[in-house]
């Protein structure tokens, strides 16, 4: 379905004009719905160029590419791999990114459990001040939503405005866009209020992700993420039960399990070279730990890519 354009006639019957529709239906199927912004004419503030939901088959993934305008992904469901900037960040549920124009980056859904997500494309002159007020910039991408529903709602009903509004519908989805800033700048703030001892509670999440994905292939303890960062193992494992609703264990598993599908698909590793890269000192425990995760053994696994 589109929205049809608006065509203005002379008392003859002659066509006029023609005046696009100012939101359309770029794509939809049982994945995906895409909605684009013909007219960004009402504010060079702040403007949206589109937005969209997707439900991600296993592994998809776009990229290395570029955009020349901002990109933010909200994580509905289920996990995935963002690379931007020389890092890489293992991104679940109720957290998001920011891709910044002109800068290179690759995503994809994970492969055991991939993410559905919603995103909105925009830019304008205060476009990276409203983002920085957010905590947001090119050096510091990912983000974790505190603050209930509201920035999945707000997401969801600019996809909707193309179905429920049909006059007003660039002027919604304008409010919706500064609505969406509203709440990613209030839980900015927020973390930084609560936080007694100065490091908020995404920066303590943060840091135990980059440490499992600089050590994984070690053998690491979970005492020695916690001590890494400077928190007992207890309030650790609250943290991750709290944001990313799993504990650091099983965090450190899944991705390793992750990484050891990605090396399956090169044959030039075998499976005790896939078990130590993946942080499994003995093969046997790692076939058996794979098969139980993924349904199939990891030679299995690899005759599906080779």
């Amino acid at each position: 379905m589109k929205r049809n354009d608006f065509t203005l006639y002379l008392d003859n019957g002659e066509i006029l004009k023609e005046i696009p529709a100012p939101i359309r239906e770029l794509y939809t199927d049982d994945r995906s719905k895409v909605i684009s912004v013909n007219d960004n004419s009402h504010s060079a503030d702040l403007f949206m160029y589109y937005c969209g939901i997707s439900s991600c088959r296993e592994g998809y993934s776009w990229g290395p590419a570029v955009r020349e305008h901002f990109l933010l992904h909200y994580i509905l469901e289920g996990e995935g791999i963002l690379k931007v900037g020389g890092k890489e960040y293992r991104l679940v549920k109720n957290q998001g990114f920011l891709l910044c124009p002109n800068e290179l980056s690759h995503y994809e859904a994970g492969i055991t459990n991939p993410w559905k997500y919603a995103w909105v494309g925009f830019h304008g002159l205060n476009a990276r001040s409203y983002l920085e007020l957010a905590g947001l910039s090119k050096q510091n991408p990912v983000f974790t939503f505190t603050r209930g529903e509201l920035l999945k709602n707000c997401l969801l009903d600019m996809v909707k405005s193309f179905e429920e509004y049909r006059y007003g519908a660039t002027l919604r989805l304008q409010a919706l866009l500064y609505m969406l800033f509203s709440e990613l700048i209030e839980n900015s703030r927020e973390d930084i209020i609560n936080n007694k001892n100065v490091y908020s509670k995404n920066h303590y999440i943060r840091k135990s992700i980059e440490f499992i994905q600089n050590n994984y292939m070690r053998d690491i303890s979970i005492s020695q993420l916690a001590s890494h960062i400077g928190l007992n193992r207890s309030y650790l494992s609250s943290l991750f039960k709290q944001f990313l609703n799993t504990s650091p264990r099983k965090y450190l598993s899944q991705y390793r399990i992750n990484k050891a599908c990605e090396l399956l698909k090169d044959s030039s590793f075998s499976i005790v070279e896939v078990a130590g890269l993946s942080g499994y000192r003995d093969p046997v425990v790692f076939q058996k730990f794979f098969k139980n995760v993924m349904g199939i053994s990891p030679n299995k696994y690899r005759k599906k890519f080779i």
